[in-house]
């Protein structure tokens, strides 16, 4: 079913009226400020201001939403929450009477834009050193003219290097600049279930009109795809049918196409245009990326303490900005304001070893997080919601985030198939807990030894 533009509110307005009903006064507030923005085949699209209206509906009354939603339209149609800021404020200008509003497809692409690429991957917030400037280039390159600079553009690079800002942030730039053309971002492992779940549920046709109709293409961990030939075949024609009309594609592996385990013909299309490496960070670039990251916290570090990460930390800018978030943390929950290289070192000795240990997976983390929590290793990948369950699994979420170098994509898959948002929503949600309880900052400390001991 699909709700037309003429009853689109009408038929939000029916399914708040019905869920207040069983609100008290204080919590009615929660919907006040949230916009329907679409209906289709994918749900009953709403946009909401902030995530953690996001995460009160989603927690308190998603049940009651979707049976409210049922009786309004006579479908099993599921209600879909984005963060969408504008939209709200669009909304509610309308409403008062002081703005025409906005053409549901407008607001449907900013908050569809919102929910796929992070804000903070942006060229500006990519701080340029010798190791990656040529990569940044090109990529900005290619934003600007995409399709016809640089077809492909090809980056490569060890974990937590910044392959994937590059890529949202051409996607951001893209979107934004030319909001005629259809962006897709996607990791090559959804790239490959959207193919295997095609081929079960025979849809093949579907799939190949969802990426050949693309303007541009963002393809993560190209390297995924190794030993998959009916993946590669599927890449093999996606990849010839866009760059035949000069659509833009862009991919990102942690090895050179030269070492990727594939058939030459599909390794040669990766040299048609541009292959740009992004090399680890030396001493001067990591301190810049550290001083540009604190400008974003509450608490004030000096050099000394900067100094100390900058020289400790691995490349992995990914690593550095989780020892700046667990030393905010920590200041905010003992009231401090400032941050000196001892406090520095006390609360990351366990994050920067002198010691090398094998690689931590995320089966490791869920293993130590289900014993701690008591829970079942089936609990916290399946589809429960209880808090019991759903903040171990966002405990599990953020230190797999914290602690491995894998992908948003890749993470949320091995948690039951869960989105990539879903991974940054409990990401955000644990960094917010850890700066106001104390609670939560501890047990999080006591898992990350706990599970770095068994590393």
């Amino acid at each position: 079913m699909t709700v037309s533009s003429v009853n689109l509110s009408q038929v939000w307005e029916n399914v708040r009226e019905a869920v207040k009903d069983d609100l008290s006064a204080p919590h009615k507030t929660w919907l006040d400020h949230t916009v329907p923005l679409l209906a289709n085949d994918d749900g009953f699209v709403v946009g909401v201001p902030n995530k953690w209206t996001l995460d009160w509906l989603e927690e308190r009354l998603s049940p009651q939403l979707n049976a409210a939603l049922k009786q309004a339209t006579g479908s099993d149609m599921a209600i879909r929450l984005v963060v969408n800021q504008a939209a709200a404020q669009d909304y509610e200008a309308a409403a008062s009477g002081t703005a025409p509003a906005p053409r549901e497809e407008e607001l449907l692409q900013t908050a569809l834009l919102q929910d796929e690429f992070e804000p903070k991957y942006t060229f500006d917030s990519f701080v340029v050193g010798e190791s990656n400037a040529f990569a940044r280039n090109a990529a900005l390159a290619v934003a600007e003219q995409p399709g016809l600079k640089y077809n492909p553009l090809f980056l490569w690079g060890g974990p937590g290097l910044g392959k994937t800002h590059l890529l949202q942030a051409i996607g951001a730039y893209v979107a934004r600049h030319f909001p005629h053309r259809k962006v897709t971002y996607v990791s090559s492992e959804q790239f490959t279930n959207d193919f295997v779940g095609s081929l079960r549920a025979k849809t093949t046709d579907s799939f190949r009109k969802k990426y050949r109709s693309v303007d541009v293409l963002l393809i993560d961990d190209v390297q995924f795809m190794e030993r998959k030939d009916g993946v590669q075949e599927q890449f093999f024609n996606t990849f010839n049918e866009l760059h035949n009309h000069r659509k833009a594609i862009v991919l990102a592996s942690d090895r050179p196409p030269k070492d990727i385990n594939m058939e030459e013909r599909y390794r040669s299309r990766f040299a048609w245009g541009l292959q740009a490496d992004i090399q680890p960070p030396n001493y001067v670039t990591r301190l810049a990326i550290l001083q540009q990251f604190v400008e974003s916290q509450q608490v004030v570090f000096d050099d000394d303490a900067l100094t100390y990460i900058a020289e400790r930390a691995t490349p992995n800018i990914r690593e550095m900005e989780g020892a700046i978030i667990r030393i905010t943390a920590y200041c905010e929950l003992l009231k401090k304001s400032s941050v000196d290289r001892l406090c520095a070192e006390q609360v990351t000795c366990d994050l920067f070893p002198d010691c090398s240990h094998r690689p931590i997976s995320i089966a490791m983390i869920q293993r130590e997080v289900c014993r701690y929590y008591n829970i079942s290793p089936s609990e916290i990948i399946g589809s429960k919601r209880s808090h019991s369950i759903v903040f171990p699994r966002q405990i599990a979420m953020y230190l797999s985030r914290e602690l491995t170098d894998l992908s948003l994509p890749k993470i949320g898959s091995e948690f039951g198939g869960r989105d990539h948002t879903t991974v940054m929503h409990a990401q955000d949600k644990i960094k917010k807990l850890m700066g106001s309880d104390r609670e939560v900052f501890n047990q999080v400390q006591q898992l990350t030894n706990i599970i770095k001991q068994k590393g």
